[in-house]
């Protein structure tokens, strides 16, 4: 191996440092930790709650109609929130529940009450309730 110019063996691999082979490892534990990681943000988490909202509309100068649509399983207590806002995205109205789905799929309407006419509402989240 000695006919080999110094420039070449680091290119083809000949020049076996030990700070490389550390290098190497700790790339290797570092991606090992990452996929741990990964995989415990998956296994064993609760059912995934999807919230659709699906419209809204001012109903009077008081009153806003927010439709949504959450998918999840039957059964499972839910924490929700919705809130309106105005033209300048100041809030006028909010509420937070808690209820029970029926199915693994439901659509809702909420008549949310308002301090002024709205002009938007929308359910912010659905949770499964602690």
């Amino acid at each position: 191996m000695t006919d080999i110019p110094p420039e070449l063996r680091d290119r083809y691999g000949l020049d076996r440092s030990p700070t490389r082979k550390i290098g190497y490892l700790l790339v290797a534990l570092a991606v090992l930790i990452a996929v741990i990681i990964g995989a415990s943000q998956v296994i064993g988490r609760d059912p995934a709650i999807q919230l659709i909202n699906t419209g809204h509309k001012a109903i009077s100068d008081s009153e806003v109609r927010i439709t949504y649509t959450v998918h999840g399983r039957a059964g499972l207590e839910l924490e929700c929130s919705a809130t309106a806002v105005n033209d300048n995205f100041a809030e006028i109205g909010a509420k937070t529940w808690t209820w029970t789905m029926e199915r693994d799929s439901v659509s809702e309407v909420l008549m949310l009450q308002t301090s002024e006419r709205a002009a938007s509402g929308s359910i912010e989240y659905c949770d499964i309730a602690r």
